[in-house]
């Protein structure tokens, strides 16, 4: 038995090397899916200042989602990224947000009635740093085959 638990352990260090960043899954946040359709044709998207700098290039519009997500206090979306462009509105609470590549790990805090837009293909991460449930209402804007949620390593900049 002894030599079966050794064994096991050396085929897992193996197949997970030292060094290897996972996923970021999120934690005290539930999502409640309120509606989704197809576009009968795919529509391009057009994004303005910094959303077109980030924007995925050639991205067509096929498919419109809306999910509400309440994050109880001290909740966190984890690392992630988005297969299209996102509209959000902060409903209720406060949500902050920090973004993978900004080195300095400064956060931008949206209330309620505060919407932003993220264009889907950056790193980030959104965490209920308040006392109250934070309520967000998304509007996911997706290409075929393009996913609302895409889990994302810690990229390393903030010291949470």
């Amino acid at each position: 038995m002894r030599y079966l638990r050794l064994a096991l352990l050396a085929v897992l260090t193996i197949a997970v090397p030292a060094g290897v960043v996972r996923a970021t899954p999120g934690s005290g946040v539930v999502a409640t899916p309120m509606g989704s359709g197809d576009l009968s044709e795919g529509v391009p998207i057009l994004l303005t200042q910094r959303a077109r700098a980030n924007a995925m290039t050639g991205t067509d519009v096929s498919k419109v989602t809306v999910t509400k997500f309440v994050g109880e206090p001290g909740a966190s979306f984890g690392w992630h990224q988005h297969g299209g462009p996102v509209w959000a509105v902060v409903t209720g609470g406060a949500l902050t947000l920090y973004h993978g590549d900004d080195p300095t790990c400064g956060p931008g805090v949206y209330t309620a009635g505060k919407a932003f837009l993220d264009p889907g293909d950056h790193t980030h991460i959104a965490r209920n740093e308040g006392t109250v449930p934070a309520e967000v209402v998304a509007i996911f804007m997706l290409p075929t085959g393009g996913e609302a949620r895409v889990d994302a390593p810690d990229p390393g900049v903030c010291a949470f």
